[in-house]
Parts: C-alpha cells; sequence; structure tokens
C-alpha cells in the first residue's frame, strides 16, 4: 500500500476531496420530478400508458422510450452528468418484485 500511495495516479484521483463529487439528494429529485410528471401527465397519458419516462429535474426536459434503458440512454445524451427521475406512465412504480418460495422440506428430520 505505501508504494501505491506514491505512485502518480493515485495521488493524482485519490486525493481530491470529496467536495469536488456532485451532491444527489433522492428525495430532492423524486419530488421534484412528480412536479415536473404532474404538469405533463394529462398531455402524455393516453399515447404512452407503460412507455418509460426519464426526467432531469433541473431542466424539466422528459425523454421517453418503451424501456427503462432507452428512456435513461435518450437522458444521457442530452444530460451526461445528471441524475434522472425514472417512473413507468400510467403505474404507480417502475418495477415490482414478487415471488413465490416452497416451504422447506426436512424429511425425516421431524
Amino acid at each position: 500500500m505505501i508504494a501505491l500511495r506514491n505512485h502518480r495516479w493515485y495521488t493524482g484521483v485519490m486525493n481530491k476531496p470529496l467536495t469536488s463529487l456532485p451532491t444527489v439528494y433522492p428525495l430532492e429529485i423524486a419530488h421534484k420530478g412528480e412536479e415536473v410528471y404532474q404538469k405533463i401527465s394529462k398531455q402524455i397519458k393516453k399515447e404512452h400508458v407503460g412507455d418509460f419516462m426519464a426526467i432531469e429535474v433541473e431542466s424539466g426536459k422528459y425523454f421517453l422510450g418503451q424501456t427503462q434503458m432507452e428512456a435513461i440512454e435518450k437522458a444521457k445524451k442530452r444530460f451526461p452528468a445528471k441524475v434522472f427521475y425514472l417512473m413507468k406512465i400510467g403505474f404507480p412504480a417502475v418495477v415490482t418484485f414478487s415471488g413465490y418460495q416452497r416451504p422447506l422440506s426436512y424429511g425425516n428430520i421431524l
């Protein structure tokens, strides 16, 4: 580790202050994203139910796609360093998880 600390890459990259990294507040992004969606929902809900929408909350610009990746890729082309609010139009959540777990069988143990 000592040899690595003297390496030019380590001292150049690892010594950057943490304040140079962007600060992300997920709840603020979600709140602003919902506000943007409420403003435009009547316009797009009829034609795009089931499509995904990536919203850049500072500008209010949004990007539609049939998949999550398509919407995010369109958004990243325009705003490469931003974080987006992703939603599925007409649905309460982007994805849902569910499952069924079969009961464990202990054989002759019990």
